[in-house]
């Protein structure tokens, strides 16, 4: 079987792994988590190191982590520096991921000591932006949020990074016309609407699977499979 779900933002990670025994999911099966594992919640991290202990457990780069990525400079010295200490470029990524929420994480490196937080860097630093993957004979692609700037005939590999984790489809907005599925998060799907809230989005050409863990609601995994949902 195979899973997705997006933005957990800090999500209780005992509650994610709870919720993945009562699924049923297994050693045989596959989980692809969408981006932002991290910031406004206080577990990011902690799911980072638990998605790198599972094989089947495959990180996919969020904007948050693109965030903390270009910040990484900030955890080599023995303190954390301010924001008035920073110059330029380095102020400036500072002053967008904390006002993103990045002081959550930046405040549980404290726990790590240099060795871990560099390894855990690098395994982030691998993360793909983008996965295509088949399940039951449909094709799906699967990254942060959406695909901007889109045209049918451009290559996945064409995009930039701002197009596949900041971008913001609209309910219009329509991908490939033959079956092909763009699955991501990034836009909470009350955004789109109350109904929506706190559950997924399904158009024709994309889902939207960022229910909102970030804005203090719960997450929820889709199983590609059978389209079955799984709220916690």
């Amino acid at each position: 079987m195979t899973y997705v779900v997006s933005d957990l933002h800090g999500y209780p990670v005992e509650r994610i792994g709870r919720k993945l025994s009562e699924i049923g999911f297994s050693p045989e099966d596959n989980l692809y988590v969408l981006g932002d594992c991290i910031d406004r919640g206080s577990d990011g991290l902690k799911i980072i190191r638990w998605i790198m202990s599972c094989p089947n457990v495959i990180l996919l780069m969020g904007n948050h982590e693109s965030m903390l990525l270009k910040n990484r400079g900030l955890f080599e010295g023995d303190r954390i520096p301010c924001a008035s200490e920073l110059t330029g470029a380095k102020r400036n990524y500072y002053s967008v991921w904390v006002s993103n929420g990045g002081f959550a994480t930046m405040d549980a490196m404290q726990q790590y000591t240099h060795a871990q937080i560099r390894y855990m860097l690098d395994y982030i630093e691998k993360a793909p932006l983008y996965k295509e993957i088949e399940v039951g004979g449909k094709k799906y692609i699967l990254c942060h949020s959406g695909l901007g700037d889109f045209n049918t005939d451009k290559k996945l590999s064409d995009y930039s990074e701002y197009d596949l984790l900041w971008s913001r489809p609209s309910l219009e907005t329509r991908y490939y016309e033959d079956g092909t599925i763009v699955v991501f998060g990034h836009t909470p799907t009350t955004l789109y609407g109350s109904k929506f809230k706190n559950k997924p989005v399904f158009t024709d050409t994309w889902i939207d699977i960022d229910v909102g863990a970030g804005l203090g609601l719960s997450p929820m995994i889709l199983r590609l499979d059978d389209m079955k949902e799984f709220y916690f």
